[in-house]
């Protein structure tokens, strides 16, 4: 739909040109003589279509919690709970050291073993090579050239010598659901012959109960509220795993990638004019350039397991830069309407190479090649 705004638009403001200059006598044109001077600029907007994106080993996400070994009394996190140093104290406020906690979270029923324990899990994904495709649709840039003229070829082409320099943007993406292993680590806490807490359960626990007089009967205060007091009901857990096992499966891995971006490119090559009216002439630019890219490689992956509903997920995101070398082919009208003021309109090609962006496994293959567009814009002659 841009494209065809724009386009109709420059269309619009040509044949409108034309139209005017077509009412003219020859007497009316003779006060606006095209002579050629040595110089020109330009400066406009380009509107091209954006490069093709491969990713591919997708679904890679890294274990986002802390576990450490086995042997240490440490603070650890899981993706369906916790295990953290025990806070309690003696009579004199020495940590007790009995082997137990009472700060640890779990969050399901299936977290409970056969012989009554606790099990907690870690889970990351590995990739199986899964890959998908995406294109970046077209974007506007703009565009400065300069050029001067240095021969005429049968007195009527006009040949020049054009350095230019352009900004396009680029925003390749894709989501979906790629498949992938599922990494399993299993710790399991002793509850010592304790019955499990009922889950979601989170320690320390503390419940409200009654002061009674010496006879039996409930304390109140002076409105009739009965007093009451805490008392702590935390079922206490083994300060470290009594044993870790590690497992893998099949699962589907959720995501969005995209790499975006933009490349500046410099452009110098001939370019050949020939004249149609006083006032329109055709041109056609090629020659060679250099494409400097800069893109970020972004990335979402998520897993939802659903025997417990435990989400894990990453985001992350790299950064890279690359000179890739080009060709350019420009072909454009241009009208006049004074001689040393103009408009262009016309159309560019470009082709370019290709770069590799990695992330954390992952891999993207951003291929600029052939792109095509339009371009319009000012000329001065100066």
């Amino acid at each position: 739909m841009r494209i065809a705004v724009f386009l109709a638009a420059g269309l619009t403001v040509m044949t409108a040109l034309l139209h005017a200059q077509s009412d003219d006598d020859d007497d009316e044109m003779d006060n606006y003589p095209l002579v050629p001077s040595g110089n020109h600029i330009r400066f406009g907007l380009r509107y091209i279509g954006g490069p093709k994106v491969s990713f591919g080993e997708l679904g890679n996400i890294p274990r986002n919690v802390l576990v450490g070994d086995t042997a240490t009394v440490m603070a650890r996190t899981y993706n369906d709970g916790y295990v953290n140093i025990d806070t309690r104290t003696d009579a004199t406020g020495r940590p007790i050291d009995d082997g137990l906690t009472n700060t640890w979270k779990y969050n399901f029923s299936s977290q409970v073993t056969s012989g009554g324990d606790i099990s907690f899990h870690a889970y990351s994904a590995s990739t199986l090579g899964a890959g998908l495709k995406a294109e970046s649709g077209s974007a506007a840039g703009w565009e400065l050239q300069m050029g001067h003229s240095i021969v005429r070829i049968a007195r009527k082409i006009d040949v020049s010598l054009v350095a230019g320099f352009s900004f396009s943007s680029m925003n390749a993406k894709t989501a979906g659901s790629v498949p992938a292993t599922l990494n399993i680590l299993t710790d399991v806490y002793s509850l010592y012959g304790q019955s499990p807490p009922a889950p979601p359960y989170t320690a320390p626990s503390y419940t409200s109960v009654p002061i009674y007089d010496s006879n039996g009967n409930p304390l109140t205060d002076s409105d009739g509220s009965t007093v009451t007091t805490s008392r702590d009901t935390t079922t206490l857990l083994g300060n470290r795993p009594i044993s870790r096992g590690n497992s893998t499966d099949t699962t589907d891995v959720n995501g969005r990638w995209q790499i975006k971006g933009s490349y500046y490119t410099i452009r110098f090559g001939p370019m050949f004019q020939v004249p149609v009216t006083e006032r329109l002439k055709l041109s056609l630019g090629l020659g060679a350039a250099l494409a400097y890219v800069g893109s970020d490689y972004l990335v979402e992956e998520t897993i939802t397991l659903p025997d417990t509903e435990t989400v894990v997920e990453t985001q992350e995101q790299s950064t890279r830069s690359k000179l890739l070398p080009c060709f350019y082919a420009d072909a454009d009208a241009e009208y006049w309407l004074t001689e040393r003021t103009g408009f262009y309109l016309g159309a560019t090609y470009q082709k370019s190479g290709s770069f590799e962006q990695s992330l954390n496994g992952r891999t993207a293959t951003v291929d600029l090649g052939s792109t095509y567009g339009i371009q319009s814009g000012l000329s001065l002659r100066f």
